[in-house]
């Protein structure tokens, strides 16, 4: 497969300011187990992209939150910490801090406190912020979250939206972390579905024109075998 038509139009393409972006970016939302860092991770491995999961910030500041005995549900409190946080770790590296293992950041005292984290409107304008400074300093970029493709970079290149059925996700859960029962996991599964969809800020959709991807009963090489081949399409108008 020829994978050229998007690397050069990412090497086109081009980020003017950190806040307002014409991203070099493509996009990949979803709920969680989805698929999303299996396939980012492969897609930027294909095509040569620099790969973040903007996720990861909220967790670690839930993270720190439960360390420092700071309620999630104070909203005040939560944006202090963040503020906190960002300067502690010199703006973007908060991103991409090795100070923090996957194990304590998907704790379940983390699973819960990430949802309370992610309402909260200020945060989300820090975190978006802290992407797109980070995104500005790449040549080329696949990023996973959220509100990636409808409000972070909604010019973003190529836009993908992963789902898969609550139940397969929760399976998927239990295979990769070998952590709780299927039963608690699929309770969590829903309820941060929940909560990342009914959201006030931001909440869960899919972008307008983001390529919508049910994985429910695809194997990984055919999901990928889709976002590569609409990934090699891109061309710039």
């Amino acid at each position: 497969m020829d994978l050229m038509p998007l690397s050069d139009s990412l090497q086109r393409n081009s980020i003017h300011s950190v806040d307002r972006v014409i991203p070099a970016v493509v996009a990949v939302d979803g709920p969680a187990a989805a698929g999303k860092t299996t396939t980012c991770l492969a897609l930027a491995q294909r095509f040569g992209l620099s790969y973040l999961e903007s996720g990861r910030t909220y967790r670690i500041i839930a993270l720190e939150a439960l360390r420092r005995r700071v309620s999630t549900s104070d909203r005040q409190e939560i944006v202090i910490l963040c503020d906190d946080l960002i300067r502690e770790s010199r703006d973007q590296d908060l991103l991409t801090s090795g100070r923090y293992g996957n194990e304590d950041l998907r704790s379940p005292a983390v699973n819960v406190a990430v949802s309370d984290v992610a309402r909260i409107g200020e945060v989300r304008e820090r975190v978006t912020h802290l992407v797109r400074l980070w995104a500005a300093g790449q040549e080329r970029c696949i990023v996973e979250g959220r509100d990636i493709g409808t409000v972070v970079f909604p010019e973003a290149l190529v836009k993908f939206y992963l789902s898969a059925s609550a139940e397969v996700r929760a399976r998927r859960r239990v295979d990769q972390e070998r952590r709780g029962s299927y039963e608690d996991v699929l309770k969590d599964v829903i309820r941060r579905d929940e909560a990342d969809m009914s959201r006030t800020v931001s909440p869960l959709v899919p972008a307008d024109d983001a390529i919508n991807i049910d994985t429910t009963s695809l194997t990984l090489k055919e999901v990928l075998g889709r976002m590569s081949s609409a990934c090699a399409a891109v061309t710039l108008p």
